[in-house]
């Protein structure tokens, strides 16, 4: 018999499973060939008590060797170790092979060049800078870690690890549905829910329903970037209506509309892209008017509709909506972050359902496992007690940035303090132009926006600031070194 108990060696003191470093070790050494093919292995109660471990690990061990392949289990024999080792030696395809040392770096075909859209920038999240977006750093990790891990642990959730409803998990839906109800006033069920990877997704999928080339889109100016290129890769034109303090000016819309047909208007109210102004309550009542009237569909990004710090937000315009006209979309990346990507639509049940339709040609479904993760955290509670913590957060690092940017370049950036959000939109003066600006800030480890991505006829010299991201300390460093490069001599 071989010296099983030192050929099969195994550690307490390492993550790895005991039964598995058994299992590995029988491996190695079948490889090295110290044991043979063919050979006889012990029983698992006879090898339990050889190695000091109990019977279940090595059961578990030669049951992971038996799917690998290599060992046999025979019928009233016993286990054997395979004749052929399991490795698959791979062999060069037949006729002329010429030497290469690395992959292709171009196609050896045609390659349609999309010149309308940017080509994918890394994003520096990891310097510190004026990131658009929360703080991930606030994350409730451990909370969310032991939601989603009492998720895999139940027996009853074995059936959402294989495919799921098109539309989401309904529990999920159902959840978030009640909450949408309440802190903005809706009177969704389940059915009117659907989850989707991120707004953007939710963007494409609606692009895809229901624009058709030629059809006009009405547009903020400036508007999302990603928005505005979702419509134009659906073909459509757009009509840039522009904003000012008060949000998107509803009486430019009806002038427009009575000249040309608008298929669709794609609005921001409650912070608007980017400039972060709130559409008033009486513009708002004059769109739906106008939907109504004209008969286009209003899209309704309400993608930060959680951090508000003056006074209770306006509802959205869904909540007023009688007529089935908009379509809300919405996202907990911001709630969150931005790699929980869990967006939604809110919409009529007949929407509902074409959009699953065209959805099983790109993305049969979300992640499952995460939307219950996410509806047990809705409803013990973690979410809420996350916002609440969030909005205080960047409540305080607001003011602490708006007052540091006041007291330190108030002659050279424009900007209101927004009501909510988590961003500023500063106009810098055109004496320092933003990106020359963003690029020496960055050869110092500090990120800003160029500005360019809000641009579209005239360039705004203007930009996004995030606040959420920095804590007030970092704000501080950041805002001395814009300073310094600023009125550097």
């Amino acid at each position: 018999m071989l010296p099983w108990k030192t050929i099969i060696t195994w550690q307490t003191d390492v993550s790895t499973p005991i039964y598995l470093q058994i299992a590995n070790a029988v491996m190695r050494e079948m490889k090295r060939g110290r044991i043979g093919p063919g050979i006889k292995l012990p029983g698992t109660r006879q090898m339990s008590e050889i190695l000091s471990v109990h019977r279940k690990t090595v059961v578990r061990a030669y049951e992971e060797l038996d799917a690998q392949g290599w060992i046999e289990m025979r019928p009233s024999q016993g286990t054997f170790t395979s004749k052929e080792l399991p490795e698959i030696i791979p062999q060069r395809l037949p006729g002329k092979q010429e030497k290469q040392n690395s992959f292709p770096k171009q196609t050896g075909y045609h390659v349609k060049v999309n010149d309308k859209l940017r080509s994918p920038v890394f994003t520096f999240r990891h310097i510190n800078g004026f990131h658009d977006g929360p703080d991930v750093r606030l994350i409730p990790t451990e909370e969310l870690g032991r939601a989603y891990k009492s998720v895999l642990n139940r027996n009853s959730s074995a059936r959402f690890m294989s495919y799921v409803e098109m539309a989401g998990v309904q529990k999920f839906r159902q959840v978030l549905s009640s909450y949408l109800n309440t802190s903005r006033g809706l009177q969704t069920t389940e059915d009117n829910v659907m989850i989707t990877r991120g707004s953007q997704l939710a963007l494409y999928l609606l692009s895809k329903i229901l624009l058709s080339k030629g059809d006009n889109v009405a547009v903020g100016d400036p508007n999302y970037y990603y928005a505005d290129h979702v419509f134009l890769n659906a073909g459509t034109s757009l009509v840039r209506i522009k904003v000012d303090d008060q949000g998107i000016d509803v009486d430019a819309l009806e002038k427009i509309c009575k000249r040309k047909t608008i298929k669709a208007l794609y609005v921001t109210p409650h912070h608007h892209y980017p400039t972060t102004v709130t559409l008033t309550a009486a513009r708002r009542i004059r769109l739906l008017s106008l939907a109504e009237k004209y008969g286009f569909i209003i899209i309704e990004d309400d993608y930060d509709y959680d951090f508000h710090y003056q006074s209770s937000p306006i509802l959205p315009l869904v909540s007023a909506d009688t007529r089935g006209m908009v379509i809300y979309i919405g996202t907990l990346s911001k709630t969150l972050a931005p790699f929980i990507r869990t967006g939604y639509i809110i919409a009529p049940q007949n929407l509902i359902l074409e959009l699953c339709r065209i959805r099983q040609l790109m993305d049969t479904q979300g992640d499952p496992i995460m939307e219950l993760a996410l509806a047990e955290m809705f409803q013990d509670g973690s979410i809420n007690r996350h916002m609440k913590k969030a909005l205080h957060t960047y409540h305080h690092r607001r003011d602490a940035l708006c007052g540091l940017l006041k007291q330190k370049l108030s002659d050279v950036i424009d900007f209101k303090i927004p009501d909510g959000g988590l961003a500023i939109w500063a106009k810098f003066d055109k004496s320092v132009p933003l990106p020359p600006l963003a690029e020496k800030l960055k050869a110092e480890n500090l990120i800003l926006s160029p500005g360019l991505i809000h641009n579209n006829s005239v360039p705004l010299n203007s930009t996004r600031m995030g606040f959420a991201w920095m804590n007030e300390k970092e704000a501080a460093n950041a805002v001395d070194m814009m300073a310094k490069t600023i009125y550097k001599k």
